[in-house]
């Protein structure tokens, strides 16, 4: 088994992942293409997950790691309280500067 990854590379690997994710689902959107954008959308989270995954769990949605945080305090397994707050946060980040790039990249 890998040692533990620093939580600044938990919050890094949610960053990035949350970004693939949304920049995804936002250039998929944006470029009107149907036919190949549910696969695309799910390629991209697959390639986070397995890339990512080891690193953070994989979260990628702040829903997710609250409810993760949740059972966690209900005595389940899951996210410690403390790390919510910062893992919702660059996940929140992740998505906002995917929009920016991918605003920019669509933009007339």
């Amino acid at each position: 088994m890998a040692p533990e990854s620093s939580f600044g590379a938990k919050c890094a690997a949610e960053f990035v992942g949350t970004f693939i994710l949304m920049f995804s689902v936002g250039c998929n959107v944006l470029s009107g293409n149907s036919v190949w954008g549910s696969t695309s959308c799910a390629c991209a989270l697959m390639v986070s997950i397995y890339g990512l995954g080891n690193i953070s769990g994989a979260n990628f949605n702040p829903a997710v790691s609250l409810a993760l945080a949740l059972s966690k305090a209900m005595k389940g397994p899951g996210l410690d309280l403390s790390d919510f707050v910062p893992y919702a946060v660059m996940q929140i980040a992740g998505a906002v500067v995917a929009a920016l790039a991918y605003k920019v990249m669509f933009h007339n």
